[in-house]
């Protein structure tokens, strides 16, 4: 796991949260509820660009929905997307409102500077906290949520269940400069002690919950 950055943010700054996890992890009810409990900004990739990434796949001739697959998607598309998304946490921190992020992240894992880059590319304020948090479930309890919720874009992830598993069910994240927390959602998580998070004044090492 990577090291937590040494650094204290600036005291005042509101914190962001990064929900990460698979499908089916249960990563936007994680978000969602730290969200509600945090009264902060939740924004959900999908909710923010996916009409209208869709529209854009529509016009390029692309299957809309389609997307781990194409490279317009992944190329151009993608990229968009979360720059939209870490533009749109900025507006809200310099308004003084802590943000909770909600989106898959997975081709960016392993890159350890994504986080910190994407960050300053939309200029957020200078001590921003960062917390990711890393939603985890059994492959039990996750082929299960995906058979349940029956979402065209989950069939294909069923249909070659263990490919899926193997590539993104166990993925791990490398980013730097945030507190890193791993939640285990196979049951119901402690997301208070989550939420005290957002005071902390000084990063340490990596905890679970």
């Amino acid at each position: 796991m990577p090291a937590p950055d040494p650094l204290p943010p600036t005291p005042g700054t509101p914190p962001v949260f990064v929900a990460i996890g698979p499908a089916g992890s249960g990563k936007s009810h994680v978000a969602r509820q730290l969200a509600q409990r945090l009264r902060a900004v939740y924004l959900d990739k999908d909710s923010l660009a996916g009409d209208l990434v869709d529209a854009a796949l529509e016009l390029a001739g692309r299957r809309a929905g389609g997307r781990e697959d194409d490279p317009t998607y992944i190329e151009r598309l993608m990229p968009a997307e979360y720059a939209a998304l870490f533009a749109t946490a900025a507006d809200n921190l310099r308004l003084g409102l802590p943000v909770v992020l909600d989106a898959p992240f997975a081709a960016y894992l392993a890159s350890p500077g994504f986080l910190t880059a994407s960050a300053d590319r939309a200029s957020w304020p200078t001590g921003t906290p960062i917390v990711v948090v890393e939603v985890r479930a059994s492959a039990e309890t996750v082929r299960t949520r995906l058979t349940q919720r029956d979402l065209p874009r989950d069939r294909a992830k069923l249909a070659d269940w263990s490919a899926f598993w193997q590539r993104l069910g166990t993925q791990g994240c490398a980013w730097t400069g945030a507190r890193h927390i791993i939640v285990d959602n196979d049951a119901e998580p402690d997301l208070d002690a989550v939420v005290g998070l957002a005071g902390v004044t000084r990063q340490v090492p990596l905890h679970a919950f």
